[in-house]
């Protein structure tokens, strides 16, 4: 018998070693490539332009929630509280991307920390918090979109802010007020964040009606508020910008593609944290975190809106890991108490199918940008130029303080919605208004089809009048014929 009591504590703390290293392993690469990404001059992600670009417009005391039908062509896609404090960082590191991309990083360090800090404030056990806190850092949808200039990890900060204070301060009318100020951040940086706030308003009313009543209000009035100044100062355009330019079509191809990714990686957790939410929505002190769960994979399911990318996966997983903490401190407390130490060895059996299932299932790691030296011919074509570059690589402009002119992904989008019309830039394109053009495919080989970025018309315009004389890594450069 103690045999068999011994085996099964030396499979259960194998398994919880062997994911405490794989987790760190997976954290300190990310660690690593994001503190390399930081100083790193180029864009990573093809999103990262726009919001440099917007704050580059910001020092210049110009708004970018502006009439898509005047030059240049840009969309505001999100709220401005990551742009703000992007715009403050400038001082310090210019206008790079180094200022978004640390807030990026910090944001991912502070998650992990108040995640560590819920998991602590439910168990008292600081290892199975520390787990939990380290298993969002070695998430492979932050290990991916953690390094770039985004505004996913700030939001998702914002959220769990929100959460730890209402599992802290439940009781405390006067410090939950706080949370009306951490949700409305989470959603004046990405207007989608809704999850936490709906979990955690949900909770408290289930808990004290008037309470919750009360900060609901003054949430919608606050949130209101700011959205009718906001559209006020920008003659209507912020609505447009946030809300109607940024409806993209939505298929269930691209659904399914991101949604069989994620199944296919974290099933068990996604099965147990299912189960565990639904019966954890009648627990007085943990449903909150089952509402959470719920919400954030509903939400996530708007994945399947063309454009939208690994981002929408990261909250729903990461609650995944705030519940698998609770419930192995749970299953030690049981142990325990009833003696029984099979629970243990089933527990690290779960851990090791998940494990082996995260290294050798379709995870994402392998998207995830590794360290390397930056094509600085590049950089000497976009400072060299007579006039304005046409560029896929957007974030290469407003790197060198040159202006975006046109967003191919976003007006190719609002063309094929029939908002805007692209006789604008082909007829830019025909009139060889660009001195260079910087695209990420060969135009010789491809210029008879429409993308999500690149309409035909547009296309034939740029290889009739544009020719070939250079590649640079996975971007070729056009000239004027």
């Amino acid at each position: 018998m103690r045999v068999k009591i011994f085996f099964n504590k030396l499979i259960f703390w194998f398994s919880i070693a062997l994911a405490v290293i794989s987790m760190a392993w997976v954290a300190y690469l990310y660690i690593y490539r994001a503190v390399y990404a930081i100083g790193y001059p180029q864009p990573l992600d093809y999103g990262e332009g726009p919001i440099l670009n917007q704050i580059r417009l910001m020092l210049h005391g110009q708004i970018y929630y502006k009439d898509i039908n005047v030059p240049p062509y840009i969309v505001g896609n999100y709220p401005p509280v990551f742009n703000l404090l992007s715009f403050l960082l400038v001082p310090i590191f210019g206008l790079t991307f180094a200022t978004g991309r640390t807030i990026a990083f910090l944001s991912v360090l502070g998650t992990s920390f108040l995640i560590y800090k819920v998991v602590f404030h439910m168990t008292k056990n600081r290892l199975v918090s520390f787990m939990s806190g380290l298993f969002y850092m070695s998430i492979d949808y932050v290990y991916v979109w953690g390094i770039y200039m985004r505004i996913d990890t700030l939001s998702i900060f914002f959220n769990m802010l929100g959460i730890y204070w209402v599992i802290k301060y439940e009781n405390d009318y006067k410090k939950l007020r706080w949370t009306i100020l951490f949700f409305l951040l989470a959603l004046y940086t990405r207007q989608s964040m809704i999850a936490a706030t709906a979990a955690a308003y949900l909770y408290l009313y289930t808990k004290n009606k008037k309470i919750a009543l009360k900060l609901i209000g003054y949430m919608a009035f606050l949130g209101l508020a700011i959205f009718a100044l906001l559209d006020i100062l920008t003659r209507g355009q912020f609505y447009l910008h946030i809300v109607k330019y940024n409806a993209n079509f939505f298929t269930l191809k691209q659904l399914w593609f991101f949604m069989s990714h994620e199944v296919n990686t974290y099933t068990l957790m996604l099965i147990i944290s299912f189960i565990t939410a639904i019966l954890w929505i009648k627990n007085p002190q943990r449903k909150i975190i089952a509402f959470y769960f719920l919400f954030a994979f509903l939400v996530q399911l708007t994945v399947g809106k063309v454009g939208s990318m690994l981002n929408y996966l990261i909250e729903p997983i990461a609650v995944c890991g705030v519940m698998e903490g609770v419930l192995i401190d749970d299953a030690i407390k049981f142990a325990k108490k009833e003696k029984n130490q099979v629970v243990l060895a089933a527990v690290a059996f779960l851990i090791l199918i998940q494990l082996g299932n995260y290294r050798f299932g379709p995870n994402t790691l392998s998207w995830g940008w590794r360290p390397q030296p930056p094509f600085e011919k590049l950089d000497k074509y976009v400072k060299n130029a007579d006039g304005p570059v046409l560029a896929e690589n957007l974030g290469i402009l407003p790197a060198h303080n040159k202006e975006i002119y046109f967003d191919p992904f976003i007006f190719t989008q609002l063309y094929y919605q029939g908002i805007w019309d692209q006789n604008k830039i082909v007829k830019d394109i025909v009139n060889k208004k660009f001195s260079l053009i910087m695209l990420e495919f060969d135009l010789n080989a491809d210029h008879t089809t429409n993308s999500d970025r690149w309409t035909q018309e547009m296309k034939e315009a740029m290889y009739e009048n544009y020719q070939f004389i250079d590649r640079q890594g996975n971007v070729w450069v056009y000239a004027r014929k």
